[in-house]
């Protein structure tokens, strides 16, 4: 390809230079990106004589991902205007689909020009446009037909026994084996899994099946990464048709989600099943297989959702898109989250490390309930927040001039640890160009490469002009701001709980008694953070810490005897000159029996005992009686985390 119009910097004598260099997959040579960084090298030595600043975006993944951080990082260069010149060894490089395309017009609109050496596109070319929508139709149909081509030879294979899958427990694969044919069964496994079905049938659950097999000794299968038994393991071999000697095919099937190019496994049809018979394979006599499986969808039914009109409401939904509170609860004993679902009610949340039974906070959290206590709470203390006095608005204007003075000496302690890190990488790339080879080398460029990104961040934030006067917002605006932006959203929204997530970063939830005892209950510690409402990153650093309030919050209904405690003593013991009542009177103007004063009466005598002023008392081990009795289970095994009770 030849140029017809020479390479030429835009300022100075300096040209500036992109190259991208792109290999798809981990199967493939990393030395095909230092072979494609040297035809391009050489391409611009051939055509531009003078100082070249090179700047080199070398990546490992799909072309058809248009999410991945290498074309994030080359949009921001092209649109920064100061390079003069992107090029690759073809487009498909930079990425495959129109989205090549809509580089080369972004380049266009930044006056940088693009070079596609293989497909002859380059920018500076009125007919650019040609040559680039040929080539990426080219890159598109090629990528295509190779996908198809492994689908036609992957289903041949699969129709004459081949395409053999990884087999659970029980089954012997010899080494190098091609068919299903040349598979036996463990003859040990035989009586397992008679009494493994068995068990199913009388009525024994997943995890019962699991803790028999563990203590049975048995081993879970080769490929297995878990060393015991569990019931989601347990679930999972059961439902595998392998069982009764028949192999599955087609039950899955990826599709591009366009948007991102990433793709997602979906259901198939069953008009697109293509099932086998593989009798020696059979463990489970398939009529008895297919009722045993039966039985436990009927049986499992009641704790599936019914969704609405027939829709599952989470279909294509992430899992860690929840609804206030879910994903922002964490347990102050194991330090592991609440998930929705405590206890089977799909409202309530529970610990999950309760629930894999590595925690003995078995306590739920009634969903609906802690949104409404927690808002309460936050609304509380928003409109309580006291007014900015003189001292205090001094000694943030002061805080905020040392963060503006210290901004010219962070700005090139980063700058410093840019030019350091490229120097490693610079290092790291000439080490494999000689051919060492080291395992801890990848670990260390990838290591270099994040923090190249977090320097890089920084300093575009630091380069930003400050504000010729920063202004302080009043309390009063602070209070209208927290309030407008939590009434924007429904509660159950999204948006709201991205939004309060800002403002509570995190929720410790602690397990609390009564002192007289009763049922265990949580009680929630959070941080509330106002300052992160704020745009301009210096005020929101100044008044991030002086905003910050500690709240606690009751994730329940306090019991008769504690709602009236507080009423009853001030009846019994009136002050002044006011006439003391009799217990029967207390009941009568409160609505109470005799019997509820006298319980309310006990709770505080216990209180005075104890000299406490709060009734309920933090539980830190497991109790001894009650309904939370995890740790009691042969399965417990408590696993704290080490960020446990921290808020």
């Amino acid at each position: 390809m030849s140029l017809n119009e020479p390479l030429t910097p835009q300022n100075g004598s300096v040209l500036q230079v992109i190259a991208v260099c792109r290999i798809s997959t981990v199967h493939q040579d990393e030395k095909s990106l230092d072979d494609q960084e040297a035809l391009v090298r050489k391409y611009v030595s051939d055509n531009y004589v003078g100082s070249v600043n090179w700047t080199v975006i070398k990546s490992q993944g799909s072309g058809e991902y248009l999410d991945r951080k290498e074309i994030l990082q080359l949009e921001a260069c092209i649109e920064s205007g100061e390079y003069d010149l992107v090029i690759a060894e073809d487009l498909s490089r930079l990425c495959r689909r129109f989205h090549a395309i809509y580089l080369c017009e972004s380049c266009e609109d930044s006056y940088t020009r693009l070079i596609a050496i293989n497909d002859r596109v380059d920018t500076i070319d009125a007919n650019w446009r040609d040559n680039a929508t040929m080539s990426t139709w080219h890159h598109e149909r090629s990528n295509r037909d190779t996908s198809d081509r492994i689908r036609r030879s992957l289903k041949n294979r699969w129709i004459n026994g081949g395409a053999l899958e990884r087999m659970p427990y029980g089954y012997i694969v010899p080494v190098g084996a091609k068919s299903d044919q040349e598979i036996t069964k463990d003859p040990a496994a035989e009586g397992i899994y008679d009494e493994w079905f068995s068990m199913l049938e009388k009525g024994a659950n997943y995890s019962d099946v699991a803790d028999w097999l563990n203590v049975s000794g048995v081993p879970v299968g080769p490929y297995a990464r878990s060393k015991k038994w569990d019931g989601r393991m347990v679930a999972r071999v059961t439902k595998n048709a392998k069982l009764k000697g028949v192999r599955e095919g087609s039950r899955q099937k990826s599709v591009r989600i366009n948007k991102t190019g990433r793709r997602k496994s979906v259901r198939t049809s069953p008009d697109e099943w293509n099932d086998r018979e593989c009798p020696n394979l059979a463990f489970i006599d398939p009529e008895r297989y297919d009722q045993v499986l039966s039985l436990l969808r009927d049986r499992n039914a009641n704790y599936a959702r019914n969704g609405i009109n027939g829709r599952d409401t989470r279909k294509n939904v992430s899992k860690k898109r929840t609804r206030f509170p879910g994903q922002m609860i964490f347990c102050g004993i194991c330090g592991r989250n609440y998930v929705f679902g405590g206890h089977g009610q799909k409202h309530h949340l529970m610990c999950d490390g309760a629930r894999s039974h590595v925690c003995w906070n078995g306590a739920s959290v009634d969903g609906p309930l802690a949104a409404e206590n927690i808002m309460a709470a936050v609304f509380q203390k928003i409109q309580s927040l006291p007014d900015f006095d003189d001292v205090f608005l001094a000694e943030i204007r002061k805080e905020i001039n040392q963060i503006e003075s210290g901004v010219p000496d962070e700005r090139i302690r980063c700058q410093q640890s840019i030019e350091k890190l490229k120097r490693e990488q610079d290092n790291f790339v000439d080490f494999i160009r000689e051919g060492n080879k080291s395992e801890a080398v990848p670990r260390e460029l990838n290591r270099i490469e994040s923090e190249l990104t977090d320097q890089r961040k920084c300093l575009k934030r630091l380069q930003k002009p400050a504000q010729t006067k920063l202004l302080i917002p009043t309390i009063e605006e602070l209070k209208s701001l927290a309030i407008n932006c939590l009434n924007k959203h429904a509660i159950e929204s999204w948006e709201f709980r991205i939004l309060i997530q800002k403002l509570i970063p995190k929720i410790t939830v602690f397990p609390h008694q009564l002192c007289d005892g009763g049922g265990i209950v949580l009680r929630g510690r959070f941080r509330l953070q106002l300052g992160n409402l704020l745009e301009n990153s210096v005020a929101k650093q100044a008044l991030c810490e002086p905003l910050e309030q500690l709240l606690k919050v009751d994730f329940f209904n306090p019991p008769q005897r504690e709602v009236f405690r507080s009423r009853i003593l001030e009846l019994r013991n009136p002050e002044g000159n006011h006439k003391k009542l009799t217990e029967k009177e207390i009941a009568e103007q409160l609505g109470l029996t005799v019997t509820a004063t006298q319980r309310a009466a006990a709770l505080q005598r216990k209180m005075d005992a104890l000299g406490i002023d709060d009734p309920y008392l933090t539980i830190t081990d497991p109790p001894s009686e009650g309904k939370l009795r995890r740790h009691l289970h042969p399965r417990y095994q408590f696993q704290p985390l080490s960020n446990a009770g921290e808020y």
